[in-house]
């Protein structure tokens, strides 16, 4: 027997509706859009793929407000958040940017408020790291990251800027296309009860997710800032495999003590210890419990960008793979050429003309070392093995 979609009754042959739920199971909006299957359902709403039947089957999602608001008033605040989301994913695709989705309606039926967006076919990020079973390597996640920084560059630069508020890997998509897109922009404003967060289900229902969301942001002064502090957790657990969400589980309920208390991270390279330097200390920063002394989203992008450049030139991977000191002796070998090009005696003392021997050896004096053994003044010359001579 078939099944609704959204609440999963049985259905009565030929019914219009679900006797339960009053899904239309016709379709949407007088039958133009219908129904394929639902994607997911959370605490305020429900999302389907669906078929736009006026453009000759488009598939779309359709996102669904659920009726889930005893009191008049709470109904009324969520209605206006729903339509705050359609305004704004409306302005932001005007003029657009290539990774954010675009809005293609938005209607009430039957007391019901849905968006109808672009669907993007592919895995998001949360889902891929589960299938992988591994953290991502640095590259691949500095490929997601910079398209991603873009979107929130574009966001935050915005008259008046647009905080995204829920940016995690479940937010992120990667497309077949290989395009990376950040979806979710419904995130309603925070509740404060008594001082507490309220939880319902295991899911928040304040603005934000635990262990993605800054403290600022709980205590409802969300800044753009907020977006970063958000997008260093997201790549301190794709990096790391390591869920920041899982520090909050045992807590049904969470007060602003108890998120104080984990706005403080372990260095990335202790738990990721194949990580650069640099990336770590990009991360942290975007960790950092002060707003002000976060980077913005455009210039973790240009940072991104040029660690990106660096792991894919070959030269480079080799001489980080070696260490800083191979790029020492380079410059030392490079200091050397010039010098005899030019004539010069690096390294002699005044007066000296030729460099000491060492004793008992043979052959000509290492040019790099000037037969002295060692370079940089302590390190073994890599050249002649410390002899002196080649």
């Amino acid at each position: 027997m078939a099944t609704c979609i959204r609440c999963g009754a049985p259905l009565r042959p030929q019914a219009k509706f679900c006797h339960r739920c009053g899904m239309p199971l016709a379709g949407l909006q007088g039958g133009r859009y219908r129904i394929v299957r639902q994607l997911g359902r959370g605490g305020m709403g429900a999302v389907y793929v669906a078929e736009d039947r006026e453009l000759f089957g488009r598939p779309c999602v359709i996102k669904e407000m659920l009726n889930i608001y005893l009191a008049s008033a709470d109904r009324l605040r969520a209605e206006q958040d729903f339509r705050r989301e359609a305004e704004l994913l409306a302005h932001l695709n005007q003029p657009g940017h290539p990774n954010i989705p675009e809005i293609y309606g938005h209607f009430v039926e039957s007391g019901r408020h849905y968006l109808v967006m672009k669907y993007i076919a592919g895995q998001n990020l949360e889902q891929r790291l589960a299938q992988m079973k591994r953290p991502f390597s640095e590259a691949e996640v500095l490929r997601f990251m910079i398209p991603v920084c873009d979107a929130l560059a574009y966001m935050h630069q915005r008259t008046p800027p647009v905080i995204h508020r829920d940016v995690k890997p479940a937010n992120i998509i990667l497309g077949e296309d290989k395009r990376i897109w950040l979806v979710d922009f419904g995130l309603a404003k925070a509740t404060l009860v008594d001082g507490a967060m309220v939880m319902m289900g295991g899911k928040t229902m304040a603005m934000g997710t635990p262990g993605y969301t800054p403290l600022e942001q709980w205590q409802r002064a969300a800044v753009p800032a907020s977006d970063i502090y958000a997008l260093g957790a997201t790549i301190y657990h794709l990096l790391s495999g390591r869920d920041p969400r899982d520090r909050f589980a045992s807590f049904p309920e969470l007060d602003l003590d108890i998120i104080r208390s984990f706005s403080q991270w372990m260095p990335l390279r202790q738990v990721a210890p194949e990580v650069s330097e640099e990336m770590e200390e990009l991360v942290m920063r975007a960790l950092r419990v002060e707003p002000a002394q976060r980077p913005s989203a455009a210039e973790l992008r240009h940072q991104f960008e040029i660690l990106l450049r660096d792991q894919e030139d070959p030269a480079t991977r080799t001489l980080r793979r070696f260490g800083p000191s191979v790029g020492r002796i380079l410059g030392v070998l490079l200091a050397t050429f010039l010098g005899h090009i030019f004539g010069s005696r690096r390294g002699l003392p005044v007066g000296r003309t030729t460099p000491p021997l060492p004793s008992g050896g043979a052959g000509r004096v290492c040019t790099l070392c000037d037969g002295t053994g060692v370079v940089l003044g302590k390190v073994r010359c890599p050249v002649c093995g410390g002899t002196g001579r080649w």
